[in-house]
């Protein structure tokens, strides 16, 4: 990212709220990471939480007049979150990590506001990618189904999803999602299971309704 590209970003930020100007010295050990906290987004971090940035900027804030709400990030006990490159939050995204699971989002990966990911185990989003609003991915159900015995089962399976892959305004990605390179997950739909590189899905439950498709932001 160029030094003209960076001046003119924090120029926006202070006209679409002049306590921009703060809002990322607040927090100077993300600043000198190049984390931007702005819009009053912000990181709560275990003590043994880690937040490893692999180069770049990590932008959390967008200054869109429509997108007011305040996000955050939550890292639990043990959790992991790896940032490779430059990657953008929209204001009122929540990202949760929770005690000994990681979260990985590739370069170049912008998550819309108002979306949701929560990882309970593994959830790798890849370089490249488009998340819209309202989207939310989980790879667990927090709840517990019991088996015959009265004992737990298991309730979280890893979440993968490939470099350019477009995830449409409120879907949502359950636990054991595998979404391929360059593939298309559309408005509201529901995926729980394997999208092919280069389709398209839709509907709950999703199925493909595409394919051999590119794409470009």
């Amino acid at each position: 990212m160029s030094a003209n590209t960076t001046v003119a970003r924090i120029m926006k930020a202070v006209r679409y709220d002049a306590r921009n100007l703060l809002y990322p010295f607040l927090h100077p050990r993300y600043f000198l990471q190049g984390i931007l906290l702005f819009n009053g987004n912000r990181i709560l971090r275990h003590p043994s939480a880690r937040l490893i940035k692999d180069g770049g900027r990590l932008q959390f804030g967008c200054f869109w007049d429509l997108w007011r709400s305040k996000g955050g990030i939550v890292l639990h006990e043990d959790a992991c979150l790896r940032i490779r490159g430059n990657v953008v939050l929209g204001d009122g995204v929540i990202i949760e990590v929770h005690a000994g699971a990681s979260l990985e989002i590739g370069p170049d990966t912008f998550i819309n506001p108002n979306a949701r990911v929560i990882s309970l185990e593994s959830i790798r989003i890849g370089a490249d990618c488009a998340v819209a609003w309202d989207v939310q991915i989980m790879d667990g159900d927090r709840h517990f189904f019991l088996d015959a015995e009265g004992g737990r089962e298991k309730n979280t399976a890893a979440i993968r999803i490939g470099d350019h892959a477009w995830i449409g305004a409120g879907a949502l990605i359950l636990k054991g999602s595998s979404i391929e390179e360059g593939a298309v997950v559309g408005a509201g739909a529901v995926v729980s299971g394997r999208v092919a590189a280069g389709t398209v899905v839709a509907g709950n439950p999703a199925r493909q309704i595409r394919q051999g498709v590119r794409w470009e932001k």
